[in-house]
């Protein structure tokens, strides 16, 4: 497991943007220990793109460059992330886990309208197992009652096929031991 906090503290995206003009080694940290990582499992604690509150002077976050974050997002899928309990005022410091991402390929083949294109097109995509999938519902507590209907209908579902499981064994239970008692007599 590689784990990095706040590796790229210091770096804002000016100065990376220069450094990489430079020279084509990146100037993250982050973005070094991922090139040379070849584990599965990557433990990020810090800001990550769009979840921290200056957006305007910080897009990224504060804590890693977007070279890492652009490559931790299309080779890793997250599985856990939390809020941190005591974060600054000015900050969105979660810890994440992140576990390397399958692919599959998928081919597209062209169509006879395309007359031009009309071999197979071959595309890559992720694979991430359902299990592994991080919950895309979310919601503010001023709005939260909008996503109730929606579990609480979910659990209905759930329950109501628990249920019809549970019936379905008592009446398979009731006719093996009919079939036992008639072949008794």
């Amino acid at each position: 497991t590689l784990f990095l906090c706040y590796p790229d503290e210091d770096i804002m995206p000016s100065q990376a943007d220069e450094s990489e003009e430079q020279d084509s080694r990146p100037l993250s940290m982050a973005a070094a220990c991922l090139e040379h990582y070849t584990g599965d499992t990557i433990i990020h604690v810090g800001e990550l793109f769009c979840d921290t509150l200056s957006v305007d002077q910080a897009p990224w976050g504060r804590s890693s460059a977007n070279e890492f974050q652009e490559r931790l997002g299309c080779e890793y899928h997250c599985i856990l992330k939390m809020k941190l309990e005591n974060n600054w005022l000015h900050v969105r410091d979660t810890l994440s886990v992140w576990k390397r991402s399958e692919t599959c390929c998928m081919v597209f083949q062209g169509s006879d309208e395309d007359e031009e294109d009309q071999g197979e097109e071959e595309v890559e995509y992720k694979y991430i197992p359902p299990e592994e999938m991080l919950p895309v519902d979310a919601a503010a507590p001023c709005v939260a009652h909008l996503l109730k209907k929606k579990v609480d209908n979910v659990k209905s579902r759930e329950q109501n096929n628990v249920n019809e499981e549970r019936k379905r064994k008592r009446n398979d239970e009731a006719t093996q031991h009919s079939q036992i008692a008639g072949n008794a007599w």
